[in-house]
């Protein structure tokens, strides 16, 4: 015998096998149903439609759907509900024809039922997308009962999420119109705590929180930051789930040292890293050389998101930088994710918009862009050279940029408010190749560069592949002083101490540095590019020459422990005269232990 919605309700499961076998009475909610009353009354009225009543839900996992169904089933009791259990359907049946024919049957004895009885069924179908999945045939069986549910007196609720159905119902148009959408939004933040006091309630814990909604509020928050790719109300749950099983076990009470406790054991975020406003001009200094004004633009907005006082209907931060190549933009990009994510560098996600350059890939630069946020919830963005991007792609960037939101490809809006937002481009190089032979900066202080402020705009503006309307959508534009001779050496050797850190700590080689290699990389290498105050081919150069050199010697001689890196041949930092340098990288034993830098 299968229960159905009251105890007094049996159904017989030999005269009506198929349901004794495939379902089960639905059982009510677990606690008080908080804030669906609308969709309750959309789910109400599409069963009472007098023809085609019947309901797909759709929403990602964990938003409801079940709970939904169950608070409806309690506010219908003229109507009988049952859930078609589709796992024991599918590992019982093996062929599709077979399932084929067991969804019909499934439904003839619904109907069946429905009649002898004269009442109305409900059949609520959990992941419904599954039955497309595992027999087209079902689904062509499914098609007549669906077409006349209204008359027959079956109701079918089906559920899935946007994906499933965009990937698998949707094509399928006889089937998609034959079903009633009702989209369920993740629960808001105030629907949320309501949810996380009711169950803190039931668990009898609600006298350790203050009277105040703080504490749910603070769950609901750090939830939706650092568990993106779940939803509310389900990871704000089980977070608060997961403290109360601490508290019950070890009398901790309820707080915020508790809730970082769970969160960081589920997820390992570590809520107690935080950036520390007195500092943030400085960490940012660290490893971007000679850029003073760059990073007191990027701080002075921090400071303001530090201080909770940022526009909080937009992007936390929405940059402009632009500069020579090589002059430290995207240093200064991963400065910001190490400071603001203590150097999770997966927290920057990076577009090169040249690969966006044509209208039609407006659509894949739009799932891929939403697909990584919401994985991530916060992050840093980085569009490199945005000019590069087709129109069609800037529109979607403008929309972002405005209101921190973006469609996906199922029409979910996903939120941008706690990203930061990079663009980098080279529109107005003219005015930076002026400045790189006119008003170098030795210092990098910027005073000169912020004479040419208005000029470097106006050049953006009118440069012919720029698109000027995003301009007016940034919190500011960060311009990037031409490096002098003296920062790109600073980088150099910073670039060359790193090295022989990496070699010590790696293999215990001991590598001395010969002063020639800096002259090679600034003068023979960092003159013959086209950088305009750009250290860009030195630093590649230390990279694709000087690095490999090191490494082939150590592969090849394992046991030398103390080398000597040096520049063999004339350079052109000793002879101006030469058209091109004869100048080449080598590494070789230092057999008296004299080291050179």
């Amino acid at each position: 015998m299968v229960e159905a919605d009251t105890p007094s309700r049996m159904i017989d499961s030999e005269a009506y096998p198929l349901l004794g076998k495939y379902t089960a009475a639905l059982l009510p909610p677990v606690g008080r149903i908080i804030g669906r009353e609308n969709e309750r009354q959309q789910v109400l009225a599409s069963l009472a439609r007098p023809r085609l009543s019947n309901i797909l839900l759709l929403a990602p996992a964990g938003s409801g759907k079940t709970v939904l169904v169950q608070d409806t089933m309690m506010h219908d009791p003229q109507r009988v509900y049952l859930e078609v259990d589709l796992a024991r359907m599918n590992g019982g049946v093996g062929l599709a024809d077979h399932m084929a024919a067991e969804i019909k049957a499934l439904f003839d004895d619904a109907e069946a039922y429905a009649r002898a009885e004269s009442i109305e069924l409900v059949l609520f179908i959990d992941e419904f997308h599954q039955i497309v999945q595992m027999s087209p045939a079902a689904v062509e069986a499914l098609k007549p009962v669906l077409a006349a549910s209204g008359a027959r007196g079956l109701k079918i609720v089906a559920a899935t999420t946007f994906e499933e159905w965009i990937e698998h119902i949707r094509p399928n148009k006889p089937l998609d119109e034959r079903l009633q959408r009702v989209n369920l939004t993740p629960a808001t933040r105030d629907m949320t705590i309501e949810i996380l006091r009711s169950f803190a309630e039931e668990a009898g814990v609600l006298d350790q929180f203050e009277r105040s909604d703080g504490l749910f509020g603070e769950i609901h928050d750090v939830t939706n930051r650092y568990i993106p790719s779940s939803v509310q109300p389900r990871k704000a749950i089980g977070i608060l789930d997961g403290m109360i099983g601490w508290h019950r076990q070890t009398g901790e009470p309820m707080s915020m040292a508790l809730m970082s406790k769970v969160l960081r054991q589920s997820t390992g975020v570590n809520l107690e890293f935080a950036i520390d406003g007195a500092s943030i001009k400085a960490e940012l200094d660290k490893k971007v050389f000679a850029q003073d004004l760059a990073t007191t633009i990027v701080s002075d907005q921090l400071q303001l998101v530090v201080a909770g006082l940022h526009d909080r209907k937009r992007p936390k931060g929405r940059f402009l930088l632009t500069g020579s190549t090589g002059v430290g933009k995207t240093e200064l990009t991963k400065q910001l994710v190490d400071l603001l994510f203590a150097d999770d560098l997966n927290r920057l996600i990076r577009f090169d918009m040249s690969e966006f350059a044509l209208d039609s890939s407006m659509d894949l630069f739009r799932s891929e862009l939403t697909k990584k946020v919401v994985s991530m919830g916060d992050a840093v963005i980085l569009l490199d050279e945005i000019e590069k991007a087709s129109r069609m792609v800037l529109r979607l960037m403008l929309q972002v940029l405005d209101d921190g939101r973006l469609s996906d490809d199922s029409g979910r809006q996903v939120s941008f408010l706690d990203c930061y937002i990079v663009l980098t481009t080279n529109a107005g190089s003219e005015v930076f190749n002026t400045i790189s032979d006119y008003a170098a900066d030795d210092t990098g202080s910027g005073e000169g560069l912020k004479d040419y402020m208005k000029s470097i705009e106006n050049s953006i503006r009118s440069a012919n592949d720029f698109p000027p309307e995003l301009l007016g959508r940034l919190d500011r534009i960060v311009p990037f002083q031409p490096l002098s001779d003296a920062t790109k050496r600073k980088i150099l050797q910073r670039g060359l101490d790193d090295l022989r850190d990496d070699v010590l700590n790696k293999h215990g080689v001991r590598l001395g540095i010969h002063p020639r290699v800096i002259e090679y990389l600034a003068i023979d290498v960092g003159e013959a590019s086209a950088d305009a105050g750009g250290a860009r081919e030195s630093m590649r150069a230390l990279q694709g020459q000087i690095k490999v050199e090191v490494a082939k010697y150590i592969n090849a001689n394992p046991n030398d422990k103390i080398l000597l890196l040096e520049i063999d041949g004339e350079m052109r930092a000793e002879n101006l005269e030469l058209r091109k340098s004869k100048a080449r990288p080598r590494v070789r034993a230092e057999r008296r232990h004299r080291l050179v830098g």
